[in-house]
């Protein structure tokens, strides 16, 4: 009896896929990709959407509690456009202003000063704190005695009806505003 070659094709046996076979392969792969961008797609749509909803959820309420505790212990406040208005203590505003001017009342009868300004240093916005001591001359603009925040596009203060408050832009351009009044 003669064995038969590998080369040739035995009765019964298929050799490869049928058409539908491949049609079928194929159209689970289109899907199970289709699907895949889908995921990815969404992915990146939540990223985005988390990163800037991180300003307001997380930053905002912090740069929040900071300017509330300082206010809380300010007995007088002064908005200027600039840190130079502030510093020379000239052209106070009740609107669009970038520095705050805190007054505060020592036991002794003393006042200190302290300012909240939003500034461009080194090429990022930041809000920072400056602690004016009457006895020695202001460091500079740029030299905050500590940042408040580095993760703003913006802060203006502003007076509205009598009540002071604070409108933060984040880097997303969302903003959110409060509202509040130091101890008069």
């Amino acid at each position: 009896m003669k064995q038969p070659s590998l080369s040739t094709p035995q009765p019964g046996r298929h050799r490869g896929f049928t058409l539908i076979e491949m049609s079928i392969a194929m159209t689970l792969a289109i899907a199970i990709g289709g699907i895949m961008m889908t995921l990815v797609q969404q992915q990146i749509s939540f990223h985005r959407i988390m990163r800037s909803q991180n300003f307001l959820v997380q930053e905002a309420p912090q740069i929040n509690n900071t300017i509330t505790h300082i206010l809380a212990r300010a007995d007088a406040y002064r908005i200027h456009l600039d840190l130079t208005d502030a510093i020379s203590d000239t052209g106070a505003v009740t609107a669009d202003g970038k520095v705050l001017v805190l007054g505060f009342q020592n036991p002794d009868g003393t006042q200190n000063f302290g300012v909240i300004a939003i500034e461009a240093i080194s090429g990022e916005q930041v809000l920072g704190y400056y602690n004016l001591d009457p006895a020695s001359p202001f460091p500079g603009a740029g030299n905050p005695d500590w940042v408040i925040s580095r993760h703003l596009q913006d802060a203006v203060f502003f007076v509205e009806n009598g009540v002071f408050r604070v409108q933060l832009t984040g880097p997303a351009g969302e903003t959110i505003t409060y509202s509040g009044t130091p101890r008069l």
